[in-house]
């Protein structure tokens, strides 16, 4: 009975204020998307990381500028998106894999070390050193991403 009354609320707001409901949608996630596969492509074309990220803003300056766009709504998107990359650092998933990692080490290094030998311990640490630079590079590029959508956004809105 709550949820009919909510929507019935909703949709009374809606009609006085003549409010469409594309009004509340955020864009960034489809242009991350259209920019996750633009950017493969175009990397795999210019095989120049430099060129490719100049391509890019301008295909995601086109994307921003062909929508009719809340920008303040975008920017408090894309700048939580960053928060959570450079609040410490690095990322969720990177401090995650240093708390796995050091938890997996001391725990290895009590129980194992003398069974299984250097073999296993080199091993693990590979796979750990290879798993630690995959993420902190797909962080980076995030990172990247969103700094390119927020610099548009401020460009367009000091052009207009």
């Amino acid at each position: 009975m709550e949820i009919k009354n909510i929507i019935d609320f909703k949709n009374k707001i809606i009609k006085k204020k003549n409010i469409k409901v594309d009004d509340y949608k955020i864009y960034t996630p489809e242009i991350v998307k259209k920019y996750r596969e633009c950017y493969k492509f175009t990397m795999k074309v210019t095989k120049h990381r430099d060129k490719t990220m100049f391509i890019m803003y301008k295909r995601v300056e086109e994307w921003y500028r062909n929508d009719n766009i809340d920008y303040n709504i975008e920017k408090i998107h894309i700048k939580s998106k960053l928060g959570s990359y450079t609040s410490g650092g690095c990322g969720i998933g990177a401090s995650l894999l240093a708390g796995l990692t050091a938890s997996g080490v001391f725990s290895y290094m009590d129980i194992c070390i003398k069974k299984l030998g250097r073999f296993s311990l080199m091993t693990y640490a590979l796979f750990v050193l290879f798993l630690g630079l995959k993420i902190l590079q797909n962080e980076d590029d995030n990172v990247e991403m969103y700094n390119i959508f927020l610099a548009v956004i401020n460009d367009i809105e000091s052009k207009s």
